[in-house]
């Protein structure tokens, strides 16, 4: 865990012969990078995540190694992971359990595959105790309905067992199988990234084989083989930690050199509803008040960044980066761009930052997981510099 000492170095000078052009950041908006990536961003899905590769350019380009990056929206995890995997320290917090449950993944996995199939068996041995404890009916009847009832009840023993133990890795690879409908998941057929049941598409008069029991253990241990197949090399001596926490209280316990997050503006997503069976498994039951609080609407949102930028201000180093990446939703109470709106709240309202770099590109339709989706076509990045 990343824990107070030493000085953070001092930042970065004039970024001007760092900016990067928004030609070369282009590539990073449209180029998959699943094939290229360390496998453990595939740990499990996560509805509108940073792409690994946008991440590990602006960690590259405006911060060195040993630098204390902080990601106070940290969703999928992807700025912590590509973050250590750079060698900076890394401190990140989410609303969301499913996140940091996610994000901790990611942050602390096996030291090998041998390490994760060690800890998978020694798992194994406690879930089938916990078996004969688990009663289904305490399910609701829309879990049940995602679930042969012999498999639901090894994916509530398994759960709790991981979570009981915090063994957040084999956790993250179990909630990445929890429902699709490829033989690999373990749920009836269904989608992946946001759990709709696909038994229409897929009748159970029809392909009744995709209906029957499915066990976890075999299936969990091919995740967790996929999962450590691209790891690469990680220094498990980097300080870095994720906290259950929001970004307008949280204060890191160390002056951070830079701040680099997408933040859930305007209630473009639906973090809480996308993520509801995971969150199920996680012991959060009521995804609606999730939603509230990290999918907040345009006027908390606005309240919650001014609340954020004051507290960022006291925890970046002098001349430390405020990274943000923001899609193009019209902000009504300021009626013009969300990205303008948020220059405006930093460096006139707020006060105490400057801007220092701003880059917009198109989010093409092949990149996202919502083919057609209607809501943000351009995401700008921002970079904003704490005054000294």
């Amino acid at each position: 865990m990343l824990t107070p000492g030493g000085n953070p170095q001092p930042v970065l000078g004039p970024l001007s012969h760092l900016l990067p052009s928004a030609t070369d950041f282009k590539a990073d908006w449209i180029t998959n990078s699943q094939t290229q990536e360390f496998s453990l961003h595939q740990l499990s899905p996560y509805i509108g995540k940073l792409k690994s590769n946008l991440a590990s350019k602006l960690i590259k380009s405006f911060t060195r190694e040993e630098d204390i990056v902080y990601d106070p929206f940290c969703g999928s995890g992807s700025v912590a992971l590509e973050s250590w995997a750079a060698r900076r320290r890394i401190v990140a917090t989410d609303l969301s359990p499913y996140a940091v449950a996610l994000t901790r993944g990611k942050l602390f996995p096996p030291f090998s595959i041998e390490h994760a199939r060690l800890e998978l068996e020694r798992c194994a041995v406690q879930v089938s105790g916990a078996l004969k404890s688990v009663d289904l009916r305490t399910a609701p009847k829309w879990v049940r309905s995602f679930y042969h009832p012999k498999t639901l009840r090894e994916i509530i023993a398994w759960a709790e067992v991981l979570k009981r133990r915090r063994s957040y890795f084999l956790l993250s690879c179990l909630l990445g199988i929890a429902h699709h409908q490829r033989p690999g998941f373990l749920s009836y057929p269904s989608s992946h990234a946001v759990p709709y049941l696909r038994d229409r598409q897929y009748p159970l008069e029809t392909y009744p084989e995709m209906y029957e029991y499915r066990e976890v253990f075999g299936r969990l241990q091919k995740k967790v083989e996929r999962a450590m197949k691209r790891v690469g090399e990680l220094d498990y001596s980097i300080e870095r930690s994720c906290h259950l926490r929001s970004a307008a209280t949280f204060v890191p316990k160390v002056r951070v050199n830079a701040i680099i997050t997408s933040p859930p503006y305007m209630r473009r997503l639906d973090y809480g509803r996308d993520n509801r069976l995971r969150l199920w498994f996680l012991g959060t039951s009521d995804w609606i008040t999730l939603d509230h609080r990290i999918s907040p609407r345009e006027v908390q949102f606005l309240d919650l960044f001014q609340s954020c930028l004051r507290r960022w201000r006291r925890s970046l180093v002098p001349r430390g980066l405020c990274i943000l990446v923001l899609g193009d939703s019209l902000c009504r109470s300021y009626n013009q761009e969300l990205p303008e709106t948020v220059v405006r709240i930093a460096t006139k309202e707020v006060g105490g930052y400057s801007l220092e770099w701003k880059c917009t590109d198109r989010i093409p339709d092949a990149r996202r997981v919502r083919r057609g989706y209607n809501g943000n076509k351009s995401e700008t990045i921002l970079i904003l510099r704490r005054d000294s």
